[in-house]
């Protein structure tokens, strides 16, 4: 009996400790939202077609962290979109469907005996405020600080459909120093992209293109006071691909660059913004040259709402997610600017604690010349202005709406068509962050 006794607590001891060992606690949040969107000509620019968009969706994020240590954690965010009266998203009479997503799923730790983070699985990551990327990948990073600069490596999957077919991999890896002291910032960024034989961030068919390697090379620089705020970006391609079209092969080097920057001033309830962008063209894609700024797959700079995906366009769960303007030759607009420049000025004004007023005007022109009449072949340089409005109201304990007025005074260069029609865009957004 005293050996079984004996056993016994010897049994519960070992329970005990590996139940103290393998203990976890348990951290979530997450996002609510539903939005109305109604907007016409964002896609064609044309009052005679047809591209009217009408609909209400919604999105559910859960986000559930199991937490063992500040050394050790795994991090899981779950996703669940749904358009009002669609039966494929659960949004129809009966309202049932297969729609949760993974969003993220990664493991996060300290490597034993050392300064550096890792995280490993699907994962979130953001590079120069989107220029170079901004998404969720299939990623390997790992991270050290060293004050006042953090080195962060890693390499991510970005396309590996076919595991016996390397040329059809697309696989990417970076290097980023980032410094923060005080009221400055900075970071120095490479990004390489080998395409292999895709035709991933080029405007050619995948047995067109051979050998595609982009690397960017960008600087951040950032400034934030009491009374002001400035940042600065600069993103350069360097790299080159191959590429057979009809016979023909041509050897082309990426060369387009691309810099944006920005201020705020902060005046007692106002804020007052001047900013830019400017995104380089290409004039001849024959020459052995590409001149058009390209990005890297999982780029997201989002700046104006009519051209540049604004609050009701980003992420909006595939519902009329195309690119804004279609009928469009020689830019690209939207979360990947190219061929592309803006001038913007806005003002905010915080009239309560719960209500912010904001104004947004953008002039929006491109590098080069592009097709404004596809039936003479006339050329122009303006695509036109663009005026957003906003009203941020917090109903009740963290839950807002933010009501959405925008409007795109066309010129020639909008689109290929001869007479280019003015787009609008309204919307509300009700949101809850927990």
């Amino acid at each position: 009996m005293k050996k079984l006794g004996l056993l016994i607590m010897v049994a519960m001891l070992i329970s005990g400790m590996s139940l103290s060992a393998w203990a976890v606690e348990f951290e979530y949040g997450g996002l609510f939202r539903v939005q109305y969107e109604g907007k016409q000509n964002t896609s064609d620019g044309n009052d005679d077609l047809d591209d009217h968009v009408n609909y209400i969706e919604q999105r559910l994020r859960m986000y559930f962290t199991f937490v063992a240590s500040e050394r050790l954690r795994l991090v899981t965010k779950w996703e669940a979109d749904t358009a009002w009266g669609s039966a494929r998203s659960g949004g129809d009479v009966g309202a049932d469907a297969v729609i949760l997503e993974m969003k993220n799923a990664y493991v996060d730790f300290m490597v034993p005996m050392t300064p550096v983070r890792a995280t490993l699985g699907v994962q979130g990551l953001g590079l120069l405020s989107g220029w170079i990327v901004d998404d969720d990948f299939s990623a390997a990073i790992l991270s050290a600080p060293f004050d006042p600069v953090t080195v962060k490596a890693g390499y991510i999957a970005a396309r590996n459909e076919d595991v016996a077919d390397e040329s059809e991999n697309v696989d990417d890896w970076l290097l980023s120093l980032d410094y923060d002291q005080g009221p400055f910032s900075a970071s120095l960024v490479g990004f390489y992209q080998y395409g292999h034989d895709t035709a991933f961030s080029v405007p050619f068919e995948d047995d067109q293109v051979a050998d595609n390697n982009l690397f960017d090379l960008g600087l951040a620089l950032g400034y934030t006071h009491d009374m002001a705020a400035a940042h600065l970006n600069f993103v350069k391609n360097f790299g080159s691909y191959d590429t057979t079209v009809d016979g023909v092969e041509n050897d082309m080097d990426y060369e387009g660059w691309a810099i944006e920057g920005g201020v705020d001033l902060f005046v007692r309830s106002f804020t007052f913004t001047l900013g830019g962008f400017f995104t380089s063209g290409d004039d001849d894609l024959g020459d052995g040259d590409d001149g058009n700024f390209r990005y890297p797959a999982g780029r997201s700079f989002y700046w104006s709402e009519i051209l540049g995906y604004g609050t009701l366009d980003v992420n909006n769960g595939g519902i009329n997610a195309v690119d804004t303007v279609q009928d469009k030759e020689g830019y690209d607009a939207a979360d990947g600017p190219s061929n592309l420049w803006a001038i913007t000025a806005g003002a905010a004004w915080q009239a309560l604690d719960t209500t912010r007023l904001t104004f947004n005007y953008y002039y929006i022109g491109t590098q080069e010349d592009v097709l404004a009449d596809r039936e003479t072949g006339e050329m122009d340089n303006s695509i036109g202005h663009e005026v957003d409005f906003y009203v941020d109201q917090e109903i009740v304990d963290g839950l807002s709406v933010r009501l959405v007025g925008a409007y795109l005074f066309a010129n020639d260069g909008f689109t290929f068509y001869a007479d280019d029609d003015d787009a609008y865009e309204a919307g509300a957004q009700l949101k809850w962050s927990f």
